[in-house]
């Protein structure tokens, strides 16, 4: 089958092409930025998303009971995915520490996090209906279980366009969740909605992006101009040849597009103490620094929703040698996110931007084996996460866990389509109204799901 010149660019989406395609559709679609539903608290998100089952129990929700039945039978059952079927508690193996003026326990894995404590809202009380990575992986950041539907960020901006004609309104950075460049798709929304892959590396943040070697940005004007000047004698001849647009396009724009993503990504441009804040030469947390600090560039630059990646400091799923693993990953996004709080709140930025941190579920209060360097199984009946800036209150905290962290109780209890009601709420956007006619019938986000705002949390 012969595909046009177009097509062959769409599926090249996290490309240079694609790129380039996506902001000319963008601009030929009158993507520029939209009217919300109603006045918005938030203009942006932040999405720092850990794939991979973070212990919340072990970094944000204290339970001194653990202590009392450590090594011992749970005194009810816990349910696990059977893989060893263990009922033995494990207490939390570090020690937390009053925070703040709020005064919440904050896990000593989490130095820099309990400095910024109070700037945050706790939703302690979440649960899902999927117990394993890749499924809870697409429910929390797609709404469904399964492939195939497009990311909350596309659904953003779909609902409000973009700011900035030279970078897309959404970005993906870092290394992606298990299910990989789908936990950014736009899926069946038009491309233009896609994530776009982007890295803090001046040199080539996006793929393919960077002139090739041994040619100077003069020689590339001139090429470029050339280019150019035969499309426009080309367009002459053929005025409804909407293949050749689309080539006109996609110099023109990719030109653009590739200063703009050299100029963000460039964190040299930082000052010292900025530099410091994130720890970016450090040799552990420095890399999850760089994206975060990327992130305020990205939403500085008029980007409407960046999600950053926190696996890429390790495995997150901790079945076995949490102890041994847990330290070294909190440490990988302990001083990036405190340092992103801090710098968007000084900057006057947290004020309208919504900063989400969160995985796909936790990790259950028992071991899940009986050896010498025990671990914890996935726990989606009751977990953590949080959010802070753009209508956000701080230091509140909504929901619980049981004495024992396994389950969320009953009150206030959330699950994701909760939290995309809520974020989508928060940037203006009716979630109800923001669907896209697919296959007969008009989808959402949300879809189906029974969900609600989480209006406890909001100023």
């Amino acid at each position: 089958m012969i595909r046009t010149r177009r097509e062959v660019l769409q599926e090249a989406a996290l490309g240079f092409g694609g790129l380039a395609l996506s902001a000319m559709m963008s601009k030929a679609a009158g993507l520029g930025a939209r009217d919300p539903h109603f006045a918005p608290r938030a203009k942006r998100v932040i999405f720092l998303y850990i794939g991979g089952g973070p212990s919340t129990i072990d970094m944000f929700d204290p339970k001194p009971v653990l202590r009392r039945f450590d090594g011992k039978p749970a005194p009810f059952e816990i349910k696990g995915r059977a893989l060893n079927g263990s009922q033995q508690i494990m207490a939390s193996p570090w020690e937390f520490t009053r925070c703040g003026e709020s005064g919440r326990e904050i896990s000593n894995l989490l130095p820099h996090f309990q400095r910024v404590v109070d700037r945050v809202s706790f939703v302690r009380s979440m649960t899902t209906d999927r117990i394993d990575h890749s499924t809870a992986q697409f429910t929390f950041v797609t709404g469904r279980g399964f492939t195939g539907f497009p990311a909350i960020g596309a659904w953003v901006s779909y609902a409000l366009g973009t700011e900035n004609e030279n970078l897309p309104a959404y970005i993906a950075l870092g290394e992606g969740a298990s299910i990989g460049g789908r936990a950014h798709s736009s899926a069946w929304l038009p491309p233009v909605y896609n994530g776009t892959a982007m890295r803090a590396d001046a040199k080539a943040p996006i793929y393919n992006i960077s002139r090739p070697e041994g040619m100077s940005e003069e020689k590339q004007r001139r090429l470029i101009s050339a280019i150019q000047q035969l499309n426009r004698e080309q367009k002459a001849d053929r005025p409804l040849d909407t293949d050749l647009e689309a080539r006109i396009a996609n110099y023109e724009l990719a030109a653009r597009m590739q200063m703009a993503a050299t100029g963000v990504a460039d964190l040299g441009r930082e000052s010292e103490a900025t530099r410091k804040l994130y720890g970016v030469d450090h040799p552990v947390s420095g890399g999850y620094g760089r994206l975060c600090l990327m992130a305020r560039r990205l939403v500085e630059s008029g980007v409407r929703f960046v999600q950053v990646y926190g696996g890429g400091g390790g495995n997150w799923d901790t079945h076995s040698n949490i102890k041994g693993q847990l330290p070294g990953l909190c440490q990988y996004i302990d001083q990036g996110t405190a340092a992103l709080l801090t710098d968007l709140d000084q900057r006057g930025l947290l004020e309208d931007t919504l900063v989400v941190w969160s995985g796909e579920f936790g990790r259950l209060p028992t071991i899940e084996a009986n050896t010498a360097t025990p671990g914890r199984d996935h726990n989606p009946y009751g977990f953590s996460m949080w959010m802070a800036g753009g209508g956000v209150k701080r230091g509140f905290d909504l929901g619980a866990t049981d004495e024992l962290g396994y389950g969320a109780v009953a009150e206030h209890r959330a699950g994701h389509s909760d939290i995309h009601a809520t974020i989508q709420h928060l940037l203006g956007i009716d979630y109800q109204k923001n669907t896209y006619p697919y296959e007969g019938r008009e989808e959402s986000l949300v879809g189906v799901n029974p969900a609600r705002v989480l209006r406890e949390i909001l100023v």
